[in-house]
């Protein structure tokens, strides 16, 4: 069986295939005391031993705790069978950037992965600790890059460095017009995330001149992508699904 690792800054995605399949998926903080561990947990809910996991693939944009995630796959899996995520492999598309080495794990797996699903000129727009929109051409290069905040991250931002602003749970509105500090910060953060993202890919396609097809993924897009219409497709993960793919395609022999 494969393991699919995708080490994030707030999460840590598990995923567990069987040719191909997917027969278990968990979200876990990307902080943990023992990554050993939790990936015993995820194959003791399925009643499976540690000796089904063969091969393993990680991507990973947290360096710091990068090493502590490859020792405990490393408990499972030899390291000949460990993937790591490399921008210049043939993942079915090609990065076209100044340095390709900078792009992080998760934008090269999420691209790949939505290129070979649709095989289209595209918009990706990864909606998770950070906001990033990406365009990939018909051809399937990799070329332009947007990163903004993300959504809890323009919240915190208001809520870290003012004191007197409270903490609530935003909750968007039909209304622009609000008279108390809470509705006024509601208003300033869920739709002025929305209007954020909605500008930077409408400025990215009409500096392109495209017509693309505009794809959502994240965690954090279920509490935005009913808010707008400018996505043609969400999926909350891409990730896992697309490291599961580029191991089928490249690494399965």
């Amino acid at each position: 069986m494969l393991l699919t690792v995708d080490l994030g800054n707030t999460s840590i995605k598990l995923g567990l295939f069987d040719e191909g399949e997917e027969i278990f998926f968990g979200i876990y903080p990307s902080e943990q005391n023992d990554y050993r561990a939790l990936v015993l947990s995820m194959l003791f809910k399925k009643g499976l031993r540690e000796e089904v996991i063969t091969d393993a693939i990680i991507s990973s944009v947290v360096p710091h705790l990068y090493k502590r995630v490859l020792e405990a796959v490393r408990s499972f899996v030899k390291p000949e069978h460990i993937i790591d995520i490399n921008p210049f492999d043939d993942y079915g598309i090609r990065f076209d950037t100044p340095n390709n080495q900078d792009i992080g794990d998760d934008l090269v797996v999420m691209s790949a992965y939505a290129y070979h699903l649709f095989h289209r000129e595209l918009i990706v727009v990864s909606l998770g600790t950070a906001s990033v929109i990406n365009h990939i051409s018909e051809d399937g290069v990799f070329r332009h890059c947007i990163i903004a905040p993300g959504f809890h991250k323009l919240a915190d931002t208001l809520w870290g460095n003012a004191a007197l602003l409270p903490k609530f749970d935003p909750e968007m509105k039909d209304s622009f017009l609000a008279n108390t500090t809470e509705g006024a910060m509601n208003v300033g953060i869920y739709k002025g995330y929305v209007g954020m993202l909605e500008y930077l890919i409408n400025g990215m396609k009409d500096e392109l001149g495209i017509d693309p097809y505009i794809v959502a993924c994240g965690g954090l897009g279920k509490e935005v992508e009913p808010f707008t219409d400018i996505f043609d497709y969400y999926e909350a993960d891409f990730v896992t699904k697309g490291l599961a793919y580029i191991y089928e395609r490249n690494y399965n022999d």
